[in-house]
């Protein structure tokens, strides 16, 4: 029996790269605590399409940035998702209640190329009760398998050792051969993700710091791996503002760097035609 008491429940289509009948999955949210765990924020469903619908996790390189660049949902994808070459290992920053997570697992492996169907996800948040209703929604949705959940604070440490023996432990290739084991003994964990993913996770003051700094720490430890955010913009200057920081801290990092790394960070903003103004952001680098 629910307890309607403590908790809400709300239903999702699944968004299917390969659309074969509709399946639906359900979210459990708190009536109390952290923000992130009480409601799934309105970015969320939007990024959550945009991975999946509209080839959001291909290479960065083969994105439209021109300038004034929009991002309108309403258009028709072009094709079938690209094919790639190699697994996806998504971290997904201020997972809450685990909706983009599981949303993305059940409709990756929905697609018919063998690397987007097994990609590994990690969801993570920093709150003992948000972290708990997170691991519950993973298990009830049977993704225990694809997303591991775990705790994380936002620093230029990410995480520090506890947080890198848990990336090891999702996302290390295992059966390997005893030289490929060695050789990834010595390698830091965090450049095992090909993607960062989060959604309404900035808000003003308080996250500013903390977010631009994880994620300028994963940049310069990890260049390839593809940062992708969708924001509501809920103040003036509050994307702007968090590109700056990441954009300031990036420089930074670099100088401190013997192989220098060349960072943009793109920003567009979304739309939908026919749709009321989405006021979202999306921020990529």
């Amino acid at each position: 029996m629910k307890n309607t008491n403590a908790f809400t429940w709300e239903t999702y289509a699944v968004p299917k790269i390969a659309a074969d009948g509709c399946e639906t999955f359900e979210i459990r949210t708190l009536k109390a605590g952290r923000t992130g765990a009480r409601k799934t924020w309105s970015a969320a469903p939007v990024l959550l399409d945009y991975l999946s619908l509209k080839d959001g996790l291909k290479d960065i390189k083969e994105k439209n940035f021109g300038d004034g660049s929009l991002l309108d949902m309403a258009l028709e994808s072009k094709g079938n998702c690209s094919q790639h070459n190699h697994s996806y290992n998504i971290l997904e920053l201020g997972g809450g209640s685990g909706f983009l997570s599981v949303g993305l697992a059940k409709s990756l492996r929905s697609s018919s190329d063998p690397f987007t169907c097994n990609a590994k996800i990690m969801c993570t948040d920093n709150d003992k009760n948000t972290m708990k209703n997170m691991r519950w929604n993973v298990c009830e949705n049977n993704e225990s398998k694809t997303i591991a959940t775990q705790k994380l604070d936002w620093s230029d440490s990410i995480g520090g050792d506890k947080f890198a023996s848990a990336l090891e432990r999702k996302f290390k290739a295992k059966n390997t051969s005893r030289f490929v084991e060695e050789q990834n003994n010595s390698v830091d964990p965090i450049t095992f993700l090909t993607h960062v993913i989060g959604s309404d996770i900035h808000f003003g003051h308080q996250t500013l710091q903390p977010l631009s700094s994880i994620i300028a720490a994963i940049k310069h430890r990890n260049p390839i791996a593809q940062v992708i955010i969708m924001l509501k913009e809920r103040s003036e200057n509050g994307v702007s503002d968090l590109v700056a920081e990441i954009e300031k801290k990036l420089q930074e990092g670099n100088n401190g760097h013997d192989n220098q790394c060349n960072f943009t960070v793109h920003v567009r903003d979304v739309v939908e035609t026919g749709v009321p103004e989405l006021n979202m952001k999306l921020v990529e680098c």
